[in-house]
C-alpha cells in the first residue's frame, strides 16, 4: 500500500457544520442590524478559517475597522462556541470509514482552518480517538492552503508527503494538498460540490466516504 496516512479537512469533510455556522454568522449580524445570509451563501464563505469567515460577513463599509473587526470576531467566536454543536453531525458513512481506514493500518489525522480550540473538542466528542493527531488553526501559522501547518501536521505524525493523502471538500483543500506536494482527495458530499474539485485540480474524488477506502486499497 502506498499511502501511510491520510489527513482530513473538518468541516464539509468529516462533519457538516454549516448550520451552526450560518446561524452563529447570522446571530452576530443580528446583534448589529446588518443583513443576514442563507445556508447556501455560507459554503461559499467558510473555508479559509474564522477570520476570513468574519470578513466576508461583515458588511463592506467595516472593511479595514480592525477594532470592528475583533468585536465581531469575540462575538462570533463566544455564540460558536455555546452552539457548535446544535446541529452538527457526522456525514453519513464517515465513522464506518474510518474505521476500516485504521484496520488496514493507516494513521489518520484532522487538519482544519476552524480555530484549534473548537476543531479539537468537535473531532473528540463525535470521532473519539480514532484521530493520532488533530491540528486546528493557531497564530503560528498562516492558514491553510499555505504550506507551513501542513507540513508541520507532516512532522508532528512522521509521515512524507508522498505517502500521504490530503482529503477536503473544496478548492482550499485541494491547494492544501498540493502546496506541500501532497495527492488531494476532492470528496463531493461536502460544501463545494464536484465542479469546484475538478476545476481546482483534485488528484482523485470521492461520491461516498466508503470511495475513499476503495481508493486507498488500489493505490
Amino acid at each position: 500500500m502506498s499511502v501511510t496516512h491520510i489527513v482530513f479537512d473538518l468541516d464539509g469533510t468529516l462533519l457538516n457544520t454549516i448550520e451552526d455556522l450560518a446561524a452563529a454568522g447570522n446571530h452576530t449580524c443580528k446583534l448589529h442590524g446588518w443583513p443576514t445570509f442563507t445556508i447556501d451563501q455560507y459554503r461559499y464563505k467558510v473555508g479559509n478559517g474564522m477570520l476570513k469567515l468574519v470578513e466576508r460577513f461583515m458588511p463592506a463599509e467595516y472593511a479595514g475597522d480592525s477594532r470592528m473587526f475583533e468585536q465581531i470576531l469575540a462575538e462570533f467566536r463566544a455564540y460558536y462556541a455555546e452552539h457548535k454543536e446544535d446541529h452538527t453531525a457526522p456525514y453519513p458513512g464517515i465513522i464506518d470509514m474510518l474505521d476500516e481506514l485504521r484496520a488496514e493500518g493507516l494513521t489518520l489525522a484532522v487538519l482544519s482552518n476552524k480555530d484549534h480550540a473548537a476543531a479539537a473538542p468537535l473531532v473528540q466528542r463525535y470521532f473519539g480517538d480514532r484521530f493520532a493527531l488533530v491540528q486546528g488553526h493557531i497564530a503560528a501559522f498562516p492558514p491553510k492552503p499555505e504550506a507551513p501547518v501542513t507540513l508541520h501536521t507532516l512532522e508532528q505524525l512522521g509521515a512524507t508527503p508522498e505517502h500521504t493523502l490530503y482529503v477536503g471538500d473544496s478548492n482550499v483543500d485541494v491547494a492544501t494538498g498540493h502546496n506541500a506536494g501532497i495527492r488531494a482527495v476532492g470528496v463531493t458530499w461536502g460544501f463545494r460540490g464536484r465542479a469546484e474539485l475538478e476545476a481546482a485540480g483534485a488528484d482523485y474524488l470521492a461520491d461516498a466516504p466508503a470511495d475513499i477506502v476503495t481508493l486507498v486499497r488500489s493505490l
